[in-house]
């Protein structure tokens, strides 16, 4: 399914921008089901997409309708969403199908030569007849201890060695979805990083992981350059909480009698001979 489109907001408003707010609303989830599903509605569906209820509502759908789709057996087309999705189903069946050579390459499959023989190891009227068969039979069906063997001895196969291919280059204005197996892109990721002043070797799989569950969970869709900006940041956002960590420090307490202890409470009293003072 389509989950993504451009939306030309200064094309949008020359066009419809008279309408009222409810008609605004219901050309919009139309526009949006129709890219959602990668095809049109009927009358009915279009109400239903829309899960528009009241009369004002059917009513403000089929207004959209009729002013900017093309009533075509039965069903309400617009010649720009078409060509969009027309165009978005056509990248991804190259994007699959690129997927699918890539995993090939990486299995050691090599696609038919288109001229190349539909028959395996059939010999073709350039190549040069096998003489074996000339020599002396003796050599060729005994051996030395005469016994019997083949005139053909078993192909040795070897192996495909398996290459890892590189992987694709990364588009950093290409929208993507986050999941939580993304991964920045290493040559964006040290571009940014540099910028913001730190090393990119804080970038682990801890430091990243609740960027990576926070965005993953809002559904939200952004290009890859817009993914490492948004995770630099946060990592920068978490150094400078965890500096600006500061330990009160400890107070003395005082006592509100402190400085008692230095007097001297007998000044001017006469000691007595059973150690008590008296005036």
């Amino acid at each position: 399914m389509m989950h993504y489109f451009k939306r030309n907001i200064g094309d949008y408003h020359k066009k419809a921008g008279r309408l009222s707010m409810l008609e605004h609303g219901s050309y919009t989830l139309i526009m949006d089901a129709c890219y959602d599903r990668e095809r049109f509605p009927t009358l009915e569906e279009a109400i239903d997409w829309c899960w528009a209820r009241s009369e004002e509502e059917i009513s403000a759908v089929k207004f959209v309708l009729s002013k900017f789709f093309t009533l075509i057996d039965g069903v309400y087309t617009q010649e720009r969403i078409a060509d969009e999705i027309a165009a978005y189903q056509e990248r991804a069946e190259k994007n699959k199908q690129i997927a699918i050579d890539r995993e090939n390459k990486r299995k050691g499959v090599r696609a038919p030569d288109v001229h190349e023989a539909c028959t395996d190891r059939h010999l073709t009227i350039n190549q040069e007849p096998l003489t074996n068969n000339q020599e002396p039979e003796d050599q060729h069906n005994t051996h030395s201890a005469g016994e019997p063997i083949s005139d053909f001895e078993p192909e040795q196969i070897e192996e495909p060695v398996l290459v890892e291919e590189p992987p694709l280059p990364v588009d950093p204005k290409a929208p993507v979805e986050m999941t939580l197996d993304w991964e920045p892109d290493i040559k964006l990721l040290k571009n940014y990083a540099l910028r913001m002043t730190l090393p990119v070797e804080i970038f682990t799989s801890e430091a990243t992981a609740a960027f990576v569950c926070h965005y993953t969970a809002s559904g939200r869709m952004e290009t890859q350059d817009t993914w490492v900006s948004l995770l630099v940041k946060w990592v920068k956002t978490d150094q400078n909480k965890a500096s600006n960590v500061r330990q009160f420090p400890k107070r003395e307490s005082k006592s509100r009698h402190s400085g008692f202890s230095d007097l001297d409470y007998t000044a001017g009293l006469t000691q007595r001979e059973d150690g008590t003072y008296a005036f």
